[in-house]
């Protein structure tokens, strides 16, 4: 069974739409209705963050689908290691939670723990990177 859950915000951090799925049969159509959604919504969004890899192409598809276009009426970001998205029209904004240096930390931690040492930090903290790209960048006016 899976999970998914979907949410958006106002400019002012407002909270404004959750929803949950028990179980997607169809990932991809299921996060395009939910876009879809969000799009004649009132307010509708300003901008709309997906938290999986294919989520900014879903989200694009759905925007030029309902009229809303990219960066003017709507901005859009996703966490994604995807290269693709410099390539996309416009180039989506991610946020790479860095799986490399995350794997790199776990490893480490596992060898700590294997071999007993003392005096490793069970803690880490793997920055997250920004990638800015048009998607996200309004014409000032």
């Amino acid at each position: 069974m899976a999970a998914a859950h979907w949410f958006w915000c106002d400019e002012l951090g407002m909270p404004a739409l959750v929803e949950q799925y028990a179980s997607i049969p169809d990932y991809f159509t299921a996060e395009q209705n939910a876009v879809s959604r969000l799009l004649h919504r009132d307010p509708r969004a300003d901008a709309v963050i997906g938290v999986y890899s294919d989520s900014g192409h879903n989200i694009l598809a759905a925007a030029r689908h309902h009229g809303p276009r990219v960066p003017r009426d709507l901005l859009v970001a996703c966490v994604s290691e995807d290269p693709d998205y410099a390539t996309t029209n416009p180039p989506v904004t991610t946020v790479s939670l860095r799986p490399d240096l995350v794997g790199t930390e776990a490893v480490d931690l596992l060898i700590a723990v294997i071999n007993a040492r003392s005096g490793v930090d069970r803690r880490r903290l793997v920055q997250p990177v920004l990638l800015p790209r048009r998607s996200t960048r309004r014409a000032v006016s």
